[in-house]
């Protein structure tokens, strides 16, 4: 495997890596879907936060894991009709299974 290659795999682990290292968990109190996207209501650490992120099928009670978003203060959803005082524009949300 010439340098350039072995560089190249380098590069993708390491970004990869730091994918998993930045992913965060939590609990969702609540969720409210729209044609665009999931709004979601989570507890860290005492405080609310409200994560956006493609339509997902959620309920309270369910633990999700996300990456770091964007963060947007006072977001106003026009389809729900309502501010939010802070709102984290997330790439992806997974749900967490349940180990049983």
């Amino acid at each position: 495997m010439n340098l350039a290659a072995r560089l190249f795999c380098g590069v993708a682990l390491l970004v990869s890596s730091l994918s998993v290292a930045m992913a965060e968990e939590a609990q969702v109190v609540s969720a409210a879907n729209t044609m665009s996207y999931t709004f979601i209501e989570i507890n860290r650490d005492g405080k609310t936060m409200w994560l956006a992120a493609d339509v997902i099928p959620l309920k309270p009670g369910d633990r999700i894991s996300f990456e770091e978003g964007i963060l947007m203060m006072n977001f106003r959803s026009n389809d729900l009709e309502r501010t939010f005082p802070n709102m984290t524009f997330v790439e992806k949300v997974k749900v967490i299974e349940s180990k049983q």
